[in-house]
């Protein structure tokens, strides 16, 4: 009646209900093989990069939610808080601009989101009037940011790209921040 009784202890907390949200491996891989465009997750607690798998074509297009397990809804927000979203376009697969700045689209494009204002690493929000804080923490999210493109430097595509970090405004966003050239 009050909880009490002999017998087998509860088991503990199993290793994922104590971390939080997941990549679903089901839709995401840490390989690419450089072949199609496609959204990812950069995990900044376990500093491990995830691509969505090709999804018949449709990899640029999923939502990054919809990526992490434990989301109802696809366009839901709060289990990306600590998940750095990015974007990379293979050659000739994007279109227009970023906030009216030109890219030019016949190379490979890696696009980085950041959030002046979010803090991945502490999982906590700075308010904007600690600017030596934001600006710390767009250090960190910049070395994020080339952590990721480094990957893809890794993977030794055979083409050129270029890292963007792109933020909810024009001014708080960096494009043409690396260049990766592609070994012949």
């Amino acid at each position: 009646m009050f909880g009490f009784r002999k017998g087998k202890k509860s088991d503990p907390p199993t290793h994922a209900a104590v971390e939080g949200p997941r990549v679903d491996h089901r839709k995401c891989t840490d390989r690419f093989t450089g072949k199609y465009p496609h959204v990812g997750l950069y995990d900044v607690r376990d500093r491990k990069i995830w691509v969505c798998k090709p999804l018949s074509g449709q990899a640029i297009r999923t939502s990054h939610a919809a990526l992490i397990t434990g989301v109802d809804d696809a366009t839901g927000t709060v289990w990306k808080d600590r998940f750095i979203c990015f974007w990379f376009y293979t050659p000739d697969t994007g279109s227009g601009h970023a906030f009216n700045y030109p890219i030019d689209w016949t190379e490979a494009h890696l696009l980085v989101r950041i959030d002046p204002h979010w803090d991945y690493d502490r999982q906590r929000l700075i308010p904007a009037e600690l600017s030596d804080q934001v600006e710390a923490n767009l250090g960190r999210q910049v070395r994020h940011g080339e952590a990721i493109f480094r990957w893809f430097a890794d993977q030794k595509l055979k083409y050129d790209y270029s890292l963007h970090l792109i933020g909810s405004r024009l001014q708080d966003s960096q494009f043409y921040l690396r260049r990766f050239g592609a070994k012949s």
